[in-house]
């Protein structure tokens, strides 16, 4: 899935008169902490290489104040979850419409329709 595609209003003008989704907010939460994993393996890399090569010119400590920064994205970005007040049934169908036809979603597009289905059955279920 390309997330930088998707958020930008000019790559789909349906963005533009949207707010910004639960579900949206997620997505850019678990790519800040995909992100910040990748620069952990990378700092973890350029220790391991700098024993076998001590004139690297990228060294450990490099991504230190990288990961602070991603810290602080990553507890805004939870700040900006916990304030958020959800998505109905309604905004997640709407968003399954939105991306049943891009590329590269998919798989994403089959989970949210088994999550939709599960939850008309339980409320089903729960109003019989």
């Amino acid at each position: 899935m390309d997330l930088y595609s998707y958020f930008q209003p000019h790559h789909n003008s349906k963005l533009r008169s949207k707010p910004l989704r639960l579900q949206e907010l997620g997505e850019l939460e678990a790519a800040a902490a995909e992100l910040k994993k990748s620069l952990k393996r990378a700092e973890i890399r350029c220790q391991s290489s700098e024993e076998e090569h001590p004139n690297n010119p990228i060294k450990k400590e490099h991504f230190a104040q990288i990961i602070v920064a991603l810290d602080y994205v990553l507890e805004s970005l939870q700040t900006l979850n916990t304030a958020h007040p959800g998505d109905d049934t309604s905004i997640l169908e709407e968003l399954l419409e939105e991306r049943s036809n891009a590329p590269g979603w998919e798989n994403w597009v089959i989970m949210l329709k088994r999550r939709l289905e599960t939850e008309a059955i339980a409320e089903k279920n729960a109003n019989s």
